[in-house]
């Protein structure tokens, strides 16, 4: 009699996990895939041309190398990154914001962003570029104020959507006026760098140092719209594009953005530990050149 409770238990267990596999939006996983796997590909380019890449061209006799870490430093300064890079970002914040209506426990994933970028802030700061303000602390502040809405329009989905909607435009619109008119002439308390992380227009020039800064003016205000968009996309929790998602190419792309936070929070480490190995083995044999 056990064996049979424990064999339906089994059953009902598996049937649950199912029901939350075939309930992901495939379309979702896959573009938070591409942009993370973009964000990773970005930052490699950058440790390549600036990293490893100038310890290299210091010793190597190889011209693929040199025109490898010339191609690298040229994608570093050109409007292509720039272009890409703000698409990406833009995108991952509405995805943020789309993921809040999908979220069980906002308020908890709040904390968990804040705690790895509290991380990545330590880390960052022992090894001498710090990480004073980046994109996991702004998407903390972002998904900490859609918890305040949520909560002040009573759990409600949709005024939760429309308050996000006019505080998400709010928001973009104060910083394109703020940057206009105040990027030569900064505010008479923009001396004090205490609301750095509100806005650039707050930031003394070179009073705060972050090697990724992402304040949340304006970027706060894309989740913000991400989030108001989730009812209106998403109203039964479906996917838009069952059709073009039922041959499971976009698999690949969908495991790396369901791991985008640990992807994120690891990609550095895992990008230095792969360069340093080449190093050793083929460009500065016996040294692993670590920058």
């Amino acid at each position: 009699m056990q064996q049979l409770r424990d064999t339906i238990a089994n059953q009902e267990e598996m049937a649950q996990k199912n029901v939350r596999k075939r309930s992901r939006i495939w379309e979702l996983d896959f573009l938070r895939g591409v942009c993370v796997l973009l964000m990773v590909f970005d930052h490699a380019m950058y440790d390549l041309a600036y990293q490893f890449g100038r310890e290299w061209l210091a010793v190597t006799d190889s011209e693929f190398l040199k025109e490898l870490i010339l191609r690298s430093q040229q994608y570093w300064a050109s409007d292509l990154r720039l272009t890409v890079q703000s698409i990406v970002v833009c995108t991952f914040a509405l995805l943020c914001g789309i993921s809040c209506s999908f979220s069980k426990n906002n308020f908890r994933r709040a904390v968990e962003v804040a705690l790895f970028a509290g991380i990545i802030t330590v880390v960052t700061t022992w090894i001498g570029s710090p990480i004073t303000f980046g994109i996991l602390h702004m998407f903390a502040v972002a998904i900490f104020i859609w918890v305040i809405i949520n909560v002040c329009c009573n759990k409600d989905r949709q005024k939760t959507a429309i308050v996000c909607l006019v505080v998400g435009l709010a928001i973009i619109l104060i910083d394109y006026y703020c940057s206009q008119r105040f990027e030569a002439d900064r505010f008479a308390f923009a001396d004090d760098d205490t609301f750095f992380w509100l806005a650039r227009w707050l930031k003394p020039t070179d009073a705060v140092h972050s090697s990724d800064y992402y304040p949340v003016f304006p970027t706060a205000g894309y989740m913000l719209i991400g989030a108001a968009m989730a009812p209106l996309l998403y109203p039964k929790r479906r996917s838009l594009l069952p059709w073009l998602g039922k041959y499971d190419w976009h698999k690949p792309f969908d495991f790396w953005g369901r791991i985008a936070l640990w992807v994120y929070v690891l990609h550095q480490v895992v990008l230095a530990v792969i360069f340093a190995i080449i190093s050793f083995l083929f460009v500065t044999p016996g040294d692993f050149v670590i920058i």
